[in-house]
């Protein structure tokens, strides 16, 4: 009898141990779980890095594409971020965003470039002068007016614009990143439009020189 309740008790024990353990793995699983962060800060993007290395910090992955296209002939692959998530550069909220996309190598999924768009929105001169107060001065400045007296822009028809639009030509480089950002920003002041585009390049990777040559950057923005 005392052999049979020795050997309940030692079955007790172990049942208990291994629902502690078990409880204390499912504890650690739940440590683990990637939660998605409510603000996604593309000051923080580390370029020249494998994209899961600039995902998995905000609680996402390659799944939470907002592109379900995938490029056949290309030896790169783009990441596009949602436009309803919330978006910051530093403290500063940038609102409704158009686009955001980081282009990364198919092979090694190393990120060179991500593109933002910003279009009728009220924060495209605060995002410059967070660009101003992260990267000091500008490399590159240039500004350019059309009037209907002067026209320099075509429209999209290929006829002189008669809009009165100011574009200005921005490029900065973070020296700490080792990327360069370019910056094209429009204003149309006769139909109370703008656009913002920026594309951060690394300055480091493999496709630097080829990306600048396929968004016509050195045109744009001459050394």
């Amino acid at each position: 009898m005392k052999k049979l309740l020795l050997l309940f008790t030692i079955a007790q024990c172990l049942t208990s141990c291994n629902g502690q353990e078990s409880k204390k793995m499912n504890n650690k699983m739940e440590k683990i779980v990637i939660v998605k962060k409510d603000t996604i800060k593309i000051n923080e993007f580390n370029l020249n890095s494998n994209l899961d290395k600039i995902l998995i910090p905000l609680g996402l992955n390659k799944t939470d594409n907002n592109n379900s296209e995938y490029n056949l002939n290309l030896d790169y692959e783009e990441f596009s971020f949602s436009p309803n998530q919330n978006f910051q550069f530093n403290d500063l909220n940038l609102g409704k965003i158009s686009s955001l996309i980081i282009y990364y190598l198919k092979d090694n999924n190393s990120a060179f470039t991500y593109e933002l768009e910003l279009e009728n929105n009220n924060n495209c001169e605060l995002l410059i002068g967070e660009f101003n107060k992260s990267f000091g001065k500008p490399t590159f400045y240039k500004k350019n007016e059309n009037t209907k007296d002067r026209p320099i822009f075509l429209d999209e028809n290929g006829e002189q614009e008669t809009q009165h639009i100011i574009e200005e030509l921005i490029k900065w480089n973070d020296g700490r990143q080792n990327v360069s950002y370019f910056v094209i920003h429009k204003k149309n002041l006769t139909i109370n439009e703008n656009k913002l585009t920026v594309i951060a390049v690394s300055n480091v990777h493999e496709k630097y020189a080829e990306w600048i040559d396929f968004r016509s950057l050195n045109m744009a923005f001459p050394k």
